[in-house]
């Protein structure tokens, strides 16, 4: 009997997000283009003209993240596969191709990253991290390629679901931290979560 399918994405509060979010990324932007602009052409900008950059910019950032995140948060388990990704974003990885999984990444990370937990300012940066770091299924498939997997996040619909049917469909080839190599522990140093990759060396 076939298992049916999970889809994991992004819940319709993610892009309302869009809406604190992209305003002030855009006036990022746009302040690095006006300070700039001004600093070249010796030119000191007026309100209307700061107003339009910032409307430009902030639709121009808007655009090109909507363009990504409606590609790329898209994960989809069905009775034979994991898909991540959709259209050209999409990495199709067969359940038979998986040779082994490890449930939660190395403790190894960057010194200066183990030092953020210091600082109060980016303590709850490091937290959020560090348990997306142990609540990852890291999957080892064909051509040395690897996917740290993490979807235990709010604005994941699905998304812990998927995790969990993923895990009890992999229950046979999970393996234990042990079996981590030099490089894959390198590469997972600052480990780009839901992102496929591939070992070098």
């Amino acid at each position: 009997m076939p298992v049916p399918t999970i889809l994991a994405r992004p819940k319709p509060t993610y892009w309302l997000s869009y809406l604190l979010v992209m305003p002030v990324a855009g006036f990022m932007l746009a302040a690095v283009i006006v300070v700039g602009g001004s600093a070249m052409l010796g030119h000191k900008p007026t309100r209307p003209e700061i107003l339009t950059a910032w409307a430009v910019a902030t639709t121009l950032v808007t655009l090109f993240a909507f363009y990504i995140d409606r590609r790329r948060p898209h994960f989809e388990l069905t009775d034979t596969a994991l898909r991540i990704g959709r259209g050209s974003y999409a990495t199709e990885i067969p359940l038979e191709e998986i040779e082994s999984a490890v449930f939660g990444l190395p403790e190894h990370t960057p010194w200066w990253f183990r030092m953020l937990r210091f600082a109060p300012q980016s303590r709850g940066a490091h937290h959020s991290i560090s348990a997306a770091r142990a609540n990852s299924l890291f999957i080892r498939f064909g051509g040395r390629r690897y996917v740290p997997l993490c979807l235990y996040y709010t604005w994941v619909q699905n998304g812990p679901e998927l995790m969990d049917a993923l895990r009890e469909r992999l229950r046979d080839k999970l393996v234990g931290a042990d079996s981590y190599t030099a490089a894959e522990v390198k590469a997972l140093g600052l480990a780009r979560f839901n992102r496929v990759g591939t070992l070098r060396g």
